[in-house]
């Protein structure tokens, strides 16, 4: 303050003093913030930053890819590009790594997703590092495979994507069209052998309105001298499209060739079989609309 003698006007040889009146000064900010349009500051909201996560096989690559945004992707299965992976287009710019614990842990996921992949030490010293392991479940039926996708999702901190992606695969699942119309079917893999029921191949088969030809549990062989013993009206084929493969299996004896040709056949959708999913109901709804098998 200025200390002021008589009239007014400052004490002679007086010493002027100044005080900071801090109410004063306060509010001439805050006016000043005002007329600029500026905003005084507000506590900074408290934000939550989702898991990061990490990919161990083409199976559970399906998973993450299919369900979780790239920022979220540590890395995917060096599989994951490959041409059986149902979401290998959506790979790009992502790190791919392989299952061993070094390459897993220097990138320090929170979550690490896998079906086969990663032995027992990985899986071990990922516990150990307090990242959650997240093992999905093999499915053979459709009902399972909605739930896995929500279980999965959940498990992910991607719940909204899980019911996003269950309302496309309803949708897909009622628009399949009953191509078998009854009819008895018999797959047959490239590698000489079959599928039973309760196998996601054998529902996948159920669903297009077939009626499976060997009653078979799971996954067996089937010999040359079997599949003339059997006579379903329609083949399903599986791999047969793997140049490689063709040039070895059993698939190739002349007999059963000739067998296939002579009787109605199609072939199921590669990355439908690989890894059954959620995601084989939009192949198969395809399939359906695309093929006729007379």
């Amino acid at each position: 303050m200025v200390v002021l003698g008589p009239g007014g006007r400052p004490e002679e040889g007086g010493t002027v003093r100044v005080r900071t009146d801090l109410t004063a000064v306060t509010g001439l900010a805050a006016l000043i913030l005002l007329l600029s349009g500026a905003h005084p500051a507000t506590a900074a909201p408290n934000i939550v930053s989702l898991p990061r996560i990490v990919s161990l096989d083409e199976c559970a690559d399906q998973y993450v890819l299919g369900l979780v945004p790239h920022d979220r992707i540590a890395a995917v299965s060096n599989k994951a590009a490959l041409p059986d992976s149902y979401y290998r287009d959506r790979v790009r710019g992502l790190r791919q790594v392989r299952p061993n614990a070094e390459s897993v842990l220097a990138l320090k996921p929170d979550i690490v997703v896998r079906t086969w992949g990663g032995d027992a030490r990985l899986i071990r010293m990922l516990t150990q590092n307090g990242i959650r392991v997240v093992t999905i479940n093999d499915v053979k039926t459709f009902d399972q495979a909605r739930a896995e996708l929500h279980r999965v999702g959940d498990a992910m901190d991607a719940d909204a994507e899980a019911q996003g992606e269950a309302e496309r695969f309803q949708t897909a699942l009622d628009d399949v069209r009953p191509i078998g119309l009854d009819r008895t079917v018999l797959y047959y893999a490239l590698g000489g052998f079959s599928a039973g029921p309760d196998t996601m191949i054998g529902e996948m088969l159920r669903k297009l309105a077939f009626r499976l030809e060997s009653q078979d549990k799971g996954f067996f062989p089937l010999s040359p001298e079997v599949i003339l013993s059997l006579h379903p009206d329609v083949f399903a084929l599986g791999f047969f499209d793997d140049v490689y493969e063709m040039r070895r299996a059993p698939g190739r004896n002349p007999v059963v060739r000739k067998l296939i040709a002579a009787t109605p056949h199609f072939a199921l959708p590669r990355r439908a079989m690989l890894c059954g999913g959620w995601y084989s109901a939009y192949d198969l709804r395809v399939l359906s609309h695309t093929i006729a098998v007379k």
